[in-house]
């Protein structure tokens, strides 16, 4: 905006100061010329009066004398053409015949410009008879190249266009402290506005700007306040959620283990353990619920996290229930994979994809952390029956399941995955693997 009101500024300030300098330069052009010939008129004729009051034996002084003053040729011719004084000192008793001459012998004062074949170029003349006693005893002829008087009007073009060019200078400079009054503020006003979703703390200047930015920076800070009320809100919904709905579940584990071991051998010690293990699903999900508005919220803060730290401790953790399962899990990873992350969301991240990974695999899971350009990446793979590829995008929507997907699942998992990932400024997407199963690849930005 700042380049276009500059621009605008200038283009109507240029188009308004030649308008009124090209007929400027015209008139003064004309009036300049005008006024040079008058000047070299006056000169004349005051060097024909002062000739004629002085003897032909002391023309030669006085033309020199003029002709310093005024910067032009000074010759005086007597009533026989012969040339009796010369300020260029050129040879002086010789034919001297020109028509001003003749012209101001005749009594006129001649005024023009005609091509001097001495010279090789046009000159400016004036003529006038030098009288003594009535009668015209010689002429005085002052001339100039024409050159000289185009090198003066010239000179005034060159100020006049000086004169342009400062105006355009002075409005852009203008143009351009008026553009940043208004640019300015409204780049302040979009930075926080681009800010805000990171830290909803941050507030707009509304004291700064024209009345319009000034009542923009106003319902930002409004919208802010509404939004960081509204996150605070489900933050302390989330946080209760979890305290109410945990320690139920809680008691009601307790409850189950206890009947468990009390019935033991029994079908209740069987029904106890199978509902132990809907308790158990049920508080998966509810962290897995919570993760998502936790998520939706932004309230976690970005951290610099080492993945292949985290992958090696959540790996470590899902030992015992792959052992148990009957599969095998590889790690590859490099030994530096630092990462920009919501706080806690790879370790979340990384039980998802073990554990849906666990779920599908008939033998080997494979878990690969490399850090490639700018991006850490986290590739879980298994040796599963797959996903069909029309189905692999819509399995990051939110309780999406496959047509094969196991019992006990909530469709969760992978969208918590990727929402956390992008979030974090990342991505995460799923394609079939080496080992022909599903593999999910997760890219968090390098930290």
């Amino acid at each position: 905006m700042t380049r276009r009101l500059v621009v605008a500024i200038v283009a109507v300030a240029a188009a308004v100061a030649l308008s009124l300098a090209i007929p400027l330069v015209l008139l003064v052009a004309a009036d300049q010329r005008a006024a040079f010939v008058s000047d070299l008129e006056i000169e004349t004729l005051s060097a024909a009066s002062l000739l004629s009051s002085q003897r032909p034996s002391d023309w030669a002084a006085t033309a020199a004398a003029v002709a310093t003053r005024t910067g032009a040729r000074v010759v005086v011719v007597d009533t026989a053409r012969r040339l009796v004084a010369d300020s260029d000192l050129s040879g002086l008793d010789r034919a001297f015949d020109r028509p001003e001459i003749a012209r101001a012998l005749d009594g006129f004062l001649t005024s023009d410009v005609r091509p001097s074949a001495t010279l090789g170029a046009d000159i400016r003349y004036v003529a006038a008879p030098v009288v003594q006693r009535l009668t015209t005893v010689a002429a005085v002829r002052l001339s100039v190249p024409e050159g000289e008087v185009a090198a003066a009007v010239r000179t005034t073009q060159y100020l006049l266009a000086a004169f342009v060019l400062a105006v355009m200078l002075a409005a852009a400079i203008i143009a351009w402290l008026l553009a940043r009054s208004i640019a300015a503020p409204l780049g302040d006003l979009a930075e926080v506005a681009g800010r805000l979703p990171d830290d909803l703390n941050l507030r707009a200047d509304e004291w700064r700007g024209p009345p319009e930015v000034r009542s923009v920076a106003a319902a930002l800070n409004a919208t802010a306040t509404r939004l960081s009320d509204l996150v605070s809100r489900t933050q302390r919904v989330a946080v209760d959620a979890s305290h109410h709905l945990r320690t139920p579940l809680t008691g009601v584990r307790l409850r189950l283990e206890a009947i468990e071991d009390m019935t033991s051998g029994t079908p209740v010690a069987e029904q106890a353990q199978a509902a132990t293990t809907e308790v158990d699903r049920l508080a998966r999900r509810i962290d897995q619920v919570l993760a998502l508005a936790r998520s939706d919220s932004g309230a976690a803060p970005v951290e610099v996290v080492d993945v292949a730290v985290i992958v090696a401790q959540r790996v470590n953790a899902f030992g015992d229930l792959a052992q148990s399962s009957g599969r095998h899990i590889t790690v590859s990873a490099e030994t530096d994979a630092p990462a920009l992350a919501l706080r806690g969301s790879v370790a979340r991240s990384v039980d998802e994809l073990l554990s849906n990974a666990l779920n599908y695999a008939r033998s080997r899971v494979n878990v690969r952390v490399a850090v490639e350009g700018t991006w850490v990446q986290l590739t879980v793979s298994d040796d599963g029956p797959g996903v069909e590829p029309a189905e692999l995008e819509r399995l990051f929507d939110r309780f999406a399941r496959g047509r094969d997907a196991v019992e006990g699942g909530s469709g969760l998992g992978l969208a918590l995955v990727r929402e956390s990932a992008v979030a974090s400024g990342g991505s995460a997407q799923g394609r079939r693997s080496e080992l022909g199963g599903l593999a999910v690849e997760v890219r968090w930005p390098r930290g």
